[in-house]
């Protein structure tokens, strides 16, 4: 499980169920049973929950354009990562920014 995990935090921009469980030669209902049991959270919910804490720091602490941000953790689709931030944190992203840039606690 620990290197699943590992995975996740390394490959997070183009992880997927399937090659995980490729390279840990798993079928994929047995590591996603696995990953659901050992975390509370799915495999999507944690590379979610990844992307989004690399998107905050890169929010926070770089002056790239929020448009490279998303493609930089993983989201081709701008739409999508807009309504997923202000669905988590009940804010855009360029706001988070604004309200967060010298804050160093980031709320994750």
């Amino acid at each position: 499980m620990q290197s699943t995990l590992s995975y996740i935090d390394t490959w997070y921009k183009t992880a997927t169920l399937s090659k995980i469980a490729e390279d840990f030669h798993q079928s994929l209902s047995v590591l996603s049973k696995m990953i659901k049991q050992t975390t509370g959270f799915t495999f999507q919910e944690l590379l979610q929950r990844k992307r989004f804490q690399k998107a905050v720091m890169l929010l926070v602490e770089s002056d790239l354009p929020i448009e490279e941000i998303a493609v930089a953790v993983g989201y081709e689709n701008q739409s999508y990562f807009y309504r997923q931030f202000k669905e988590r944190y009940g804010m855009t992203p360029r706001k988070y920014r604004l309200e967060h840039k010298n804050d160093r606690t980031i709320r994750i």
